[in-house]
């Protein structure tokens, strides 16, 4: 449990960093409603909340739960194996610098669905058509909610015949 004890406090620091970095956002010029700060200080307060939950429960003193009673909880009983699968973190590294390179060109919708679903795929998920219908709507109800709520303008590529 030292571990975890370590990454509750390493995870503090990365959100007190992240969200102390998202006061130095620049206002535009002319100010709006919301700003381009607000978000990354909604999510690092959110960040930094999360993680102070975290420390709490691993400096608690609380009954110790097994591993596979853990991995019961996040529905992950088959990767309890004690070795470091290196092919997966490298095929889902390269993903990720992928689809950096496909967020403009592709927009952020498709780039983010092709994301989900090629991690789908790597990650060998036994639900395939649910976690489909979850990258669906996730990448572009996000994209939706960034655009019209947030009045955020994501990169639509491709798509931009889509939303004239």
């Amino acid at each position: 449990m030292k571990a975890e004890k370590i990454a509750s406090l390493a995870s503090t620091a990365l959100a007190a960093t992240y969200l102390i970095g998202a006061f130095f956002i620049k206002e535009p010029p002319l100010r709006q409603q919301l700003g381009p700060e607000a978000f990354p200080k909604a999510i690092g307060v959110l960040m930094l909340f999360l993680a102070l939950l975290y420390v709490r429960q691993q400096f608690q003193k609380q009954p110790i739960h097994d591993d596979e009673e853990r991995a019961a909880i996040i529905g992950a009983e088959e990767k309890l194996g004690g070795y470091v699968d290196y092919k997966t973190i490298g095929i889902m590294l390269v993903l990720m610098l992928a689809y950096g390179f496909a967020f403009e060109p592709l927009g952020y919708p498709l780039a983010t669905l092709l994301m989900f679903t090629a991690g789908i795929f790597v990650l060998d998920r036994n639900h395939l058509t649910r976690d489909l219908i979850i990258a669906l709507i996730a990448s572009f109800g996000i994209y939706f909610l960034f655009r019209y709520a947030l009045r955020v303008n994501l990169p639509i590529g491709i798509l931009s015949f889509l939303f004239r």
